[in-house]
């Protein structure tokens, strides 16, 4: 995986990706396309690029063509589509965090991950089923809530009572 997150680092072979996508090109075509740089410059990002699996270059004759090669796009699609499938029911809720479905089924013992990930996320379905409060400022909130608490400053609560037993008070942000 790493090499073809190297092949795609750099703007200028993205540039070339989208060129063949279109269609297949011999060399002389891509090169004036990229008027801007030398031909060794593109020639090096192409070796980079068929090195990393993205590409294919192939001779007909006494011309070269460059084509996409499938395989790569696969896997970087199988890549990304674990993380997508992974927070998929929380489209709307763009964090940064996935909350895995596998993790957490209604009615289990909740994990200290298990709550990171729903804070971290605003997942509002957790809402009611646990409470965090944040040590630094004294007050305790939804999962939910827009407040954006440094996580080791949290502490996690199953029931409001509790929270407001250990000092904390109600959000006037999220009114828990």
């Amino acid at each position: 995986m790493d090499e073809l997150f190297k092949g795609i680092a750099d703007p200028l072979r993205r540039e070339v990706l989208e060129l063949l996508r279109k269609a297949p090109l011999n060399i002389n075509q891509i090169n004036d396309h990229f008027g801007h740089i030398s031909r060794q410059a593109v020639s090096k990002h192409l070796q980079l690029l068929e090195d990393t699996g993205w590409i294919r270059i192939y001779q007909a004759g006494r011309e070269r063509y460059g084509y996409l090669s499938k395989s790569a796009f696969y896997a970087f699609k199988d890549w990304v589509d674990a993380y997508l499938q992974w927070g998929a029911h929380s489209i709307d809720n763009d964090h940064g965090v996935f909350l895995d479905d596998t993790a957490y089924k209604k009615g289990m013992p909740l994990t200290q991950p298990v709550m990171l990930q729903a804070l971290l996320s605003k997942d509002k379905t957790f809402d009611g089923v646990f409470y965090t409060a944040v040590k630094t400022t004294g007050i305790f909130c939804k999962p939910s809530c827009s407040a954006n608490p440094r996580p080791d400053n949290v502490i996690f609560y199953d029931n409001k009572d509790d929270a407001l037993k250990n000092g904390y008070r109600a959000c006037k942000r999220c009114k828990p």
